[in-house]
C-alpha cells in the first residue's frame, strides 16, 4: 500500500512529489486521546457516505508538448502517458452519519465537488484489481498512525496523509463509494493550508524523545460498502457521542 501511494504522487503530481520524502520516526506512534475513527467522529463537522456520480474535464496536459518545451524534441519516453486529464468529480450523499451545526456567517456549500484524476494516470501494472483500493486507508491506520516508523504514509515534516508537499491527488471513478468529511462550510477539509481535519498523534523522534503533534487527514476515504470495517468502527464511535445528529 505504501508503494502505491508514493507512486500515485509521482505519476500525477511529479512537481510536488520531487520535494517529498518520507519522515521516519523511532516507532509506529500512537493516537493521542483516542483512535483514528473516534477522533474523526469527534472532529469532523459532517460525515457522509457519498457516491461519485459525474465527472467533468477541466484540464488536459499533453506530455508531448511539455517534453518539446523542455527538451526541444518530440521523442517522449514510452513510459510517459500521451496526456493527463484532470477532472472535477461530482459527489452525491448516500447516507449522512453526522451533521454539524453550520456557521451562520458563511456561505454554505450544498453540493460536493472535488478536483482529481482518473485511474488512467497510473501505469497499468500499478492498477489494483479492485480499483476502490486507490486512496484507501491501510488496515493498520485505525489503530496506529505509522507503520515500521513511517507516519501517515509518506508524510513530510509538515504534512499528514493527503496533506502538504507529500499530498497525493484523489484518483476517482464514477460509481465509486467513499466516506466524505466536510467542514462547517459544507466543503471537504483541505489537504493542507487553512483548517484541515487534524489527527493528534505521538511519535518517538530520532533522539528517542516523545513528541506530540497533529497530522492532516484526507477528506475522502474509499470504502467497499456502507458496512465495511472502517465504517463500522466510525458508526460505533458516533453512537457513543450523544450530540451526534444523523439523517
Amino acid at each position: 500500500m505504501v508503494t502505491l501511494v508514493c507512486a500515485v504522487a509521482t505519476a500525477s503530481a511529479s512537481g510536488a512529489a520531487s520535494a517529498c520524502s518520507s519522515v521516519k520516526f523511532g516507532d509506529d506512534g500512537r493516537y493521542v486521546g483516542s483512535d483514528l475513527p473516534t477522533q474523526i467522529a469527534a472532529k469532523a463537522e459532517t460525515i457522509q457516505i457519498v457516491r461519485v456520480v459525474a465527472k467533468y474535464l477541466v484540464n488536459r496536459t499533453y506530455s508531448e508538448g511539455s517534453w518539446y518545451l523542455n527538451y526541444g524534441d518530440l521523442k517522449v519516453p514510452s513510459d510517459y502517458p500521451e496526456f493527463t486529464d484532470e477532472f472535477v468529480f461530482k459527489l452525491e450523499p448516500v447516507e449522512t452519519l453526522k451533521v454539524g451545526r453550520p456557521l451562520p456567517d458563511y456561505l454554505q456549500t450544498e453540493d460536493l465537488r472535488v478536483r482529481g484524476f482518473g485511474p488512467q494516470v497510473l501505469p497499468s501494472e500499478m492498477l489494483p484489481v479492485d480499483r476502490s483500493t486507490i486512496n484507501a486507508l491501510p488496515d493498520w491506520l485505525s489503530d496506529r498512525p505509522g507503520d515500521q516508523g513511517f507516519a501517515f504514509i509518506a508524510a513530510s515534516d509538515t504534512a499528514g496523509l493527503g496533506g502538504g508537499e507529500c499530498a497525493k491527488p484523489y484518483i476517482l471513478e464514477v460509481g465509486q463509494t467513499l466516506l466524505a468529511f466536510r467542514n462547517s462550510n459544507g466543503g471537504l477539509y483541505p489537504a493542507s493550508g487553512g483548517f484541515p481535519l487534524q489527527i493528534d498523534v505521538e511519535f518517538r523522534t530520532q533522539n528517542r524523545a516523545r513528541e506530540r503533534f497533529p497530522l492532516n487527514m484526507q477528506s475522502l476515504v474509499p470504502i467497499n460498502d456502507p458496512e465495511d470495517a472502517f465504517v463500522a468502527r466510525l458508526r460505533q464511535a458516533l453512537a457513543l457521542r450523544p450530540n451526534s445528529t444523523r439523517n
